[in-house]
Formats: structure tokens, C-alpha cells, sequence
């Protein structure tokens, strides 16, 4: 991956012309510390910032280029969306009192930093209506952290006590450089065999795939495979996997079938789990949301989306046409739905465009800030706190989401909703200012030594359970379906469009588009 900069960088610019700030990459869950070249509230420069590893790919270098486009001048009546949605709300309380099927309020969800999710989770206890969900249906267990992150056995000194690593479903170099780098450093110091189940990917080094078929973890449990035998003489092995295998109906036995053939054990447990992108660990860690269904499109009369481009969320797009056939029916009498898109751009008007009239009656664009424009906190995949700092003041009229949202809690503590008597009793935490609510959220998540109002930053990582949970129950089956796993194409510079960055930024986009003419039939 080599320096790539922009041509304004070259040509008109200077080095002594910009302020250095610090900030990280959100192209990956890692997180990885930047060194970032700013001048006149526009970046134009990225390089990494950690010694430990002084490597960045392209798209953590050109991410900014999406970010930035000429501010509208149109201003948003803040004041007035909050007085109309709080009378709407008021008004579907009411009405909920006296109907059987109760009508919800849906807030979807992605790439949210941990004071915005705490805000969402108080602004449910006080408001019954309204529904927490994922855009991405993960069916993950997030009972123990190493069900959801990456464990203690990822770490260079546990890698090198390793000599066999399995990837199952996953492409490290595309979703986490920093752990490819590892395991490529621990291959070229010897002893050590990587074993893929999925896709055949280029990872720098060489790896014995196995197949793209699911049906190979049956085999290796029932001990048939010619794999096994690697396994079984193997010292500490480190499986890794995605969230995305979670997408599978059959994905929570594959644990199950690594205890048998003793991968996973109480001594070592080598189970590791990419997230694809900075937020999802964060999501997992506070409580375990449902995601988007068909259920939740039957009575609903808004629909209010947080950092997620229904471009790239292909669950969405697939529940709106079912919605648009009539597939399944609504018996909801209220008509005039809303949908609120609070993001960057106006990215999803061209969807309400389509489906006017038909599932939606009103839209809402809230301008929120871009990254890097406010204080936020994000746990990566390996558990570390990551923060980034107020560098930009790009766009006047836009507000950070923890602001957006609190001033949703607080327009719901000012009404007395009839359906949630008990929960307008509970004791919830209203916050004044972002500074004081960290120290919540650091206090709902982990241990610390004192309550101070600098509590917050002494926490530098999470301590996971390691241990496997031991069962008493005995655990429903589940039917294994022989059927392949997701197929990976080498595209490094947009990809799949997890992060809200890659997919519009100009030079990424022309790199995708070179790298499919030149490598694959895929257009």
C-alpha cells in the first residue's frame, strides 16, 4: 500500500501550511491512530500514528475524501421537528391506549459511539413505543466478550506460542490489516500453519484452503477430515472468524463442533471474532439488539435511521420490497408515517423518493456532524477505548447525534405517556453536557477505581472472560446446511460498504472500479 495523497496536496499546498491533529482510522474495527494534516477545517493528509504498527492502507489514507462536500444552505428547524414528532408521539400514545396491535416508534441503527447508544438505551426505558434495532441481522451471543471480539490469543505474545491458525469465513487483510500483519509475522518466524474455510484470498502468505463449503466443520467434528490430523498435533490454535458467519442460521454450532475435536478447551481458548467496523463491538457490549425484521414493518409509524446508507444494508432493501408487494400486511390505521434520516448527507432521500406515497408520507433529513467533529469514545475489536478528538467545524448548522438524541429524552421526560406509567417512575441519568455522561457510560461498562469526573479516562481496556461457559442444559440441534460460505472478491478499496466513509469517496470508487476490471469478471 503505498503514499498516496491528493493532487491538491502536491501541487498547491505546503507542509507548513497545516496543523497536525490526531485522530483514527474508521475503515476497520481496529481503530488504528492517525496523524492527520488539516488546514481550513479540510484534511488532506493521513499517516499512521502508532509506533507498534507503522502501517496504513489506502483506504485509511483516502477515507476523508467522502467526507467533505459544500454545506447546504438550506437551515433545519430543529426546533420545530422536535415539537412535531413530540406531538405525533403524544398523539400515537394516546391511540395505542385503545388498540389492540400497538404502534412503535423504530430506531435503526449503525456505527454508533458509545454515549449515543447509552442515550438510545435511556431513551427506551422512558418511552415504551420505542424500539431498538440493528440494521445488520447478527445473530451473535454476547454473553462472554470472546464470543464477540478479539480474545488474548490474537496478541503477538500468544500468536507465537501458537502453530496453527484456522480462518473461517473471513479475509483479514480486507477487514483487519493490523491482524493480518500479525499472523503474517508469525509464518515468517516458522512453525506455524494457517488453515481457510471459505473463499481462496491473497493474504501475503501462503494458506491451506480447506474449502468454501460449511459443511467442513461437520466433517472435522465427526473427525473424517484430513485436517484433523494437523489439529490434533497443533499446540494452541487460534480460530478466526467474522460477524458476518453470524448471518448464518447454522453459525452457533461451530463452537460446539471446535470442543470436540479439542480446538477450544477450558486451559486455552483460541476463539476470536472480527467485527466489520469500529462500532459493532460497542453495540454488542451494552446489550444484545434485535435486528430489523418483518415484524417490525407491520405497525410502526416511524422509522428513524442513524449513520446507516440504505445502499449498502441489503436486509433493509430486502424487507421494503417484500413491504411494496404486499407480502405481509399492515394493520396499522395511522397513515402518515414518518422517516427521519439523521446522517451526514442526505444519502437516503433517494430511497423515500422511491417509496413515497406507498410506505412513507414524510421525511426528515437532521444534519449530524461528521466524524471527527466531536468527542466520541468506540470500543475496537480487540477491546481497547478509542477516542477521537474535535478537530473539524465543517458544517455550522449540524449537530452531534449524543445532542440529537438527548434532545429526544428530554422532549419524552416532559410527557406523560399513558401505556409506561412504571417507566416514567424509573431514575434515569439526565445528563447536561457529553463530559459528565462519559462517566456513565464508563460506569455501566467496566469497574473503576474512583468516581471522579477523569474516571472515565483511566480505562484504557475492557478485561474479558476468557472462560467458556460450562452448561447444564442440553442444547437444542441445529440442522448444518451444506452450503457455502460468503464469497470474497479482492476489492480493498470500497468493498462491501461497512464503514460510512469508502463508498463515497471519489478516488476510492475509481480504484474499485480498476481493481474489478482488471482482476475480476465481477463488474
Amino acid at each position: 500500500m503505498g503514499a498516496l495523497t491528493l493532487k491538491a496536496f502536491s501541487d498547491e499546498l505546503r507542509e507548513w501550511e497545516f496543523i497536525e491533529g490526531e485522530g483514527i482510522d474508521p475503515t476497520d474495527s481496529f481503530g488504528v491512530n492517525l496523524r492527520l494534516s488539516i488546514r481550513e477545517d479540510q484534511i488532506f493528509l493521513a499517516e499512521p500514528n502508532d509506533p507498534s504498527t507503522p502501517w496504513l492502507t489506502d483506504k485509511g489514507r483516502l477515507f476523508f475524501d467522502g467526507m467533505f462536500e459544500k454545506s447546504s444552505n438550506k437551515s433545519t428547524d430543529w426546533e420545530g421537528f422536535f415539537t412535531d414528532i413530540s406531538e405525533v408521539m403524544y398523539f400515537i400514545d394516546h391511540l395505542n391506549l385503545h388498540k389492540k396491535n400497538i404502534s412503535s416508534f423504530i430506531f435503526a441503527f449503525e456505527n454508533l459511539s458509545l454515549e449515543t447508544l447509552n442515550m438510545l438505551y435511556l431513551l427506551k426505558q422512558s418511552c415504551s413505543m420505542v424500539e431498538l434495532r440493528k440494521v445488520e441481522s447478527h445473530q451473535v451471543s454476547n454473553d462472554l466478550e470472546s464470543q464477540y471480539q478479539l480474545g488474548l490469543s490474537t496478541q503477538k505474545a500468544k500468536l507465537h506460542m501458537s502453530t496453527l491458525g484456522i480462518l473461517i469465513n473471513t479475509n483479514p487483510r480486507y477487514e483487519g490489516y493490523i491482524l493480518n500483519l500479525s499472523l503474517r509475522q508469525r509464518f515468517l518466524k516458522g512453525d506455524f500453519k494457517l488453515l481457510s474455510i471459505g473463499s481462496m484470498l491473497d493474504l501475503t502468505f501462503p494458506t491451506y484452503n480447506l474449502g468454501s463449503n460449511f459443511g467442513i466443520l461437520k466433517s472435522l467434528g465427526s473427525g473424517t477430515h484430513l485436517a484433523c490430523q494437523d489439529i490434533k498435533n497443533s499446540e494452541f490454535p487460534v480460530v478466526i472468524t467474522n460477524t458476518e458467519l453470524f448471518k448464518r442460521s447454522d453459525a452457533k454450532v461451530f463452537t460446539e463442533i471446535l470442543k470436540y475435536v479439542n480446538v477450544l478447551d477450558t486451559a486455552w481458548n483460541g476463539c476470536n471474532v472480527l467485527n466489520h467496523n469500529i462500532g459493532s463491538t460497542g453495540i454488542q457490549s451494552l446489550n444484545k439488539f434485535l435486528p430489523l425484521s418483518s415484524e417490525d414493518f407491520t405497525n410502526f409509524f416511524g422509522l428513524y435511521y442513524i449513520n446507516v446508507p440504505l445502499s449498502s444494508a441489503g436486509n433493509v432493501k430486502k424487507l421494503t420490497e417484500l413491504h411494496l408487494l404486499n407480502i405481509f400486511n399492515s394493520t396499522n390505521s395511522f397513515n402518515n408515517k414518518v422517516f427521519i434520516d439523521q446522517n451526514v448527507k442526505a444519502i437516503n432521500k433517494t430511497f423515500y423518493e422511491k417509496v413515497e406515497n406507498k410506505l412513507f408520507d414524510n421525511y426528515f433529513h437532521l444534519p449530524s456532524n461528521m466524524f471527527l467533529e466531536d468527542n466520541e469514545t468506540y470500543i475496537n475489536t480487540q477491546g481497547l477505548i478509542k477516542r477521537t478528538t474535535k478537530l473539524l467545524h465543517f458544517k455550522k448548522d449540524a449537530k452531534t447525534n449524543w445532542q440529537i438524541t438527548r434532545k429526544f429524552y428530554a422532549n419524552t421526560k416532559s410527557l406523560v405517556f399513558f401505556n409506561n406509567k412504571k417507566d416514567n417512575m424509573l431514575v434515569n441519568f439526565n445528563s447536561i453536557n457529553s463530559f459528565n455522561f462519559k462517566n456513565y457510560v464508563n460506569f455501566q461498562f467496566y469497574a473503576v477505581q474512583t468516581l471522579t469526573s477523569l474516571s472515565f479516562y483511566l480505562t484504557k481496556q475492557n478485561s474479558p472472560l476468557n472462560s467458556p461457559v460450562q452448561l447444564s442444559i442440553k442444547s437444542s440441534k441445529v440442522k448444518v446446511l451444506n452450503t457455502k460460505v460468503k464469497n470474497w472478491l479482492d476489492d480493498f478499496f470500497n468493498g462491501n460498504g461497512k464503514d460510512s466513509f469508502s463508498y463515497n469517496s471519489s478516488v476510492l470508487v475509481n480504484c474499485s472500479k480498476i481493481m474489478r476490471a482488471s482482476s475480476t469478471n465481477f463488474f
